[in-house]
């Protein structure tokens, strides 16, 4: 698979199959961070972090707008579905942005707003 398939396809598993099945697409050594939280390492901490903000968003939809690569470099704009337990679906606007090396990443993190986040989660942060 080519670096933009290898986007392709984790954004694909974790909207279809969920976190625990998208995994596969993590390095060992990964480096994962939601902007602007600290940064996690490996399947572990991203099984960490994305299943607890999926306890409070709910699962997500991924529906990746436009995406481009350039050599192993991978970046998406991609609004993020989340239909919240007990609150009202809604789409969060991300950038994200991968580094692919064979067919798993190393680096991944993810850009959004925290005060539409926050709108749509009902959180106060």
């Amino acid at each position: 698979m080519t670096p933009e398939e290898v986007v392709s396809a984790f954004c694909d598993t974790l909207t279809k199959e969920g976190v625990k099945a998208s995994l596969k697409y993590i390095a060992p050594n990964c480096v994962y961070q939601n902007m602007p939280f600290p940064a996690v390492t490996g399947p572990e901490g991203v099984d960490a972090v994305l299943s607890g903000f999926f306890e409070t968003t709910g699962p997500v939809k991924i529906e990746t707008l436009k995406q481009i690569a350039v050599g192993n470099f991978v970046s998406n704009e991609r609004i993020d579905v989340f239909d919240p337990p007990g609150g009202k679906k809604y789409g969060l606007p991300v950038a994200g942005f991968f580094v692919v090396e064979g067919e798993q990443i190393t680096e991944w993190r993810d850009y959004f707003c925290m005060n539409q986040f926050a709108e749509g989660t009902g959180l106060k942060l």
